[in-house]
């Protein structure tokens, strides 16, 4: 068995080693572990139709299941579901506007093609303090109607009109630079 000097001269080298090599790698194009903060870019998805189901009947739970059940028979895919007291909207693709309408018919509702979704992306902006109140300020600020607005960790979701998206992204360009835009 080693002695005690032994044992702590033989680690000696491997630690120095390797503390050496970390130290002298640090800046020398390492990746960088976590992105940059703030918005990174505004991107927007074109060829909705948003569809709007109001004065659905009491109890409102089994009017939604009816009405997602006839979409669903009908072959459409929905994205963006949002439920109101008494109603539910939800977006799908334009493509589709027919197929949706058909389904629809009977029901209290509106269909409305030449829709979008304006996506601004920014990593953990849920983590960065008050930067979602800035991005939902300078939505409300540019007086634009948006139908809704939704968030992840890492994004905003505005869903508006076709034109009304196209004027948002130049306003959150502005505001927020063009860094990585699509």
């Amino acid at each position: 068995m080693p002695k005690p000097d032994e044992r702590k001269s033989a680690r000696a080298p491997l630690r120095q080693d390797v503390s050496d090599r970390v130290a002298d790698s640090r800046g020398a194009g390492e990746t960088e572990f976590e992105k940059p903060r703030g918005v990174k870019w505004v991107e927007i998805k074109s060829g909705l139709t948003r569809a709007f189901v109001y004065d659905l009947p009491e109890p409102v739970t089994d009017s939604r299941l009816e009405v997602l059940s006839k979409v669903r028979s009908a072959g459409v895919s929905i994205d963006f579901v949002k439920f109101g007291q008494g109603a539910m909207s939800f977006v799908a693709a334009e493509a589709d506007q027919p197929a949706l309408e058909a389904a629809l018919k009977g029901t209290s509702a509106e269909v409305e093609g030449g829709c979008c979704v304006v996506i601004v992306h920014a990593v953990n902006m849920q983590d960065e303090e008050g930067l979602v109140a800035k991005i939902v300020s300078e939505v409300i600020a540019s007086g634009e109607g948006v139908d809704h607005i939704g968030d992840m960790h890492d994004r905003v979701l505005l869903v508006a009109s076709q034109k009304t998206g196209e004027r948002l992204v130049k306003k959150l360009e502005k505001t927020f630079g063009k860094e990585g835009s699509e």
